[in-house]
């Protein structure tokens, strides 16, 4: 067997393999062996078939997979031990391939297109500082976070007229398309705010017509408001009428102990000035979220625009044109290269620090990954025997592994990881600033 590999830029290569018959044949006649033991054979009992018919009938399939599968694996074999940066997949030779005498060759020779990104070298001391945000809550903030929850513990009361934040329940019809809808729901704060002058006001057994899809900002809330799903909401469309049934209004509880046990748990404080210290840690916590979530965005851009990676791009649109089998035109390819170039930069580096620094990914990583996707999913519900019950729910999806679940996890917690290290290795900076400041940077960041 021979192996040459000829670099043909800094980004791609050519690979050629050629096998022999000394290479292939003692698999092959094994397999054909094999076969004259189970082969189910008309006229032969089992066990029995001679060697030269299974020869004749399988002998050409036989040798095909056995090639095919050695200059496979020998390719891959060549990549991680000569440690190549291959992008993509190894691209074969088609023509070179299709001419392939299966019949009378004895010696075959295979050669494949490689896409390799260029060298580079991950050195965390070079990159500059990044700037963690510290969010001080502002009194306004505060005063708003408790008035929303006096909202969520307040009591309900039928309203007469239609106001924000009023749950409008009734009849949602289109009569062109006879759709109906006996139980529909409207959340007037979800409504956007240009179209809130249409409900406004409104009384029990008024009538309003709109645009269905002129009213919420998402189609999650207009599924909300029919009881359909985010697809079918999306379908809606045209002139609707809407006949106000009943107005349920939250009247916001009282601010006393029982509310704050309510809202903060049994005793933890006993004086409103106790509970606004409470809520102001709380919304000091949501900040540091929206800070780490921006800092997560900045290591990566500050880490991607200092160690610059050529890729090979004329071959991986090639090859994402043809893994996708016509899923795709050349246009959409082109359209999110971009994005999908940069994706594969960080993976690149993500892999060299892991790598360099011995991250080793542990099984309980996983487990922990789809455990915070299930607590940020129960949210502030919380009860004795919840921990529990999200780690046997997490355990049993990664179990059951449906829609690649294993591999969807372990890619983010692998990232996380990575990420993890190199904000505790790289130079971080930080700010204390307001949250109209920080929203102001954050705008331009992620523009």
């Amino acid at each position: 067997m021979e192996t040459i590999f000829d670099k043909t830029s800094a980004t791609t290569g050519r690979l050629k393999v050629s096998v022999t018959e000394a290479d292939y044949k003692p698999e092959v006649d094994k397999k054909i062996k094999q076969y004259t033991k189970t082969a189910q054979v008309k006229g032969f009992r089992p066990g029995m078939v001679p060697k030269e018919y299974i020869q004749k009938l399988y002998g050409k399939s036989i040798l095909v997979d056995e090639v095919i599968n050695l200059v496979s694996k020998t390719t891959n074999e060549y990549i991680t031990n000569n440690k190549l940066r291959v992008v993509g997949d190894p691209m074969p030779d088609n023509e070179l391939s299709s001419k392939v005498d299966w019949e009378t060759s004895k010696e075959f020779t295979f050669e494949y297109d490689l896409g390799l990104a260029s060298d580079f070298t991950v050195d965390l001391k070079a990159i500059p500082a990044i700037t963690n945000y510290e969010i001080e809550p502002t009194e306004e903030r505060i005063n708003e976070a408790i008035e929303d929850i006096r909202r969520r513990f307040g009591k309900d009361s039928e309203a007469e007229e239609v106001e924000k934040e009023d749950l409008v329940f009734g009849t949602l019809k289109q009569e062109s398309t006879e759709t109906e809808f006996k139980d529909a729901t409207i959340s007037t704060g979800r409504v956007r705010e240009d179209a809130f002058h249409i409900f406004k006001g409104l009384e029990k057994g008024s009538s309003v017509k709109f645009d269905i899809q002129s009213i919420f900002e998402s189609t999650k809330d207009l599924g909300f408001a029919t009881g359909e799903s985010e697809e079918k909401a999306a379908e809606l469309a045209g002139e609707f009428e809407f006949t106000v049934e009943k107005i349920t209004r939250v009247a916001p509880a009282d601010i006393d102990q029982e509310f704050f046990d309510k809202a903060i748990g049994a005793g933890k404080v006993t004086t409103e000035e106790e509970f606004r210290e409470e809520i102001k840690k709380i919304v000091k916590e949501n900040y540091e979220r929206e800070s780490d979530y921006l800092l997560d965005f900045e290591v990566e851009k500050t880490i991607l625009n200092n160690i610059p990676i050529e890729l090979p791009d004329t071959f991986l649109k090639k090859w994402l044109l043809t893994i996708n089998e016509g899923k795709f035109t050349e246009e959409d390819i082109e359209k999110d290269y971009d994005a999908f170039a940069r994706g594969l930069r960080m993976d690149l580096i993500r892999n060299e620090v892991a790598t360099n620094n011995e991250i080793k990914l542990e099984y309980n990583d996983i487990v922990e990954e789809v455990k915070a996707e299930m607590r940020n999913y129960f949210g502030a519900y919380s009860y004795e025997g919840l921990e529990d019950i999200i780690d046997n729910m997490a355990r049993k999806t990664l179990k059951e592994n449906k829609d690649n679940a294993v591999r969807r996890y372990t890619d983010r917690a692998f990232g996380k990881k990575v990420r993890e290290f190199l904000k505790a290795n790289l130079t971080v900076e930080k700010k204390t600033i307001k949250v109209d400041e920080f929203n102001k940077i954050a705008e331009e960041v992620y523009a």
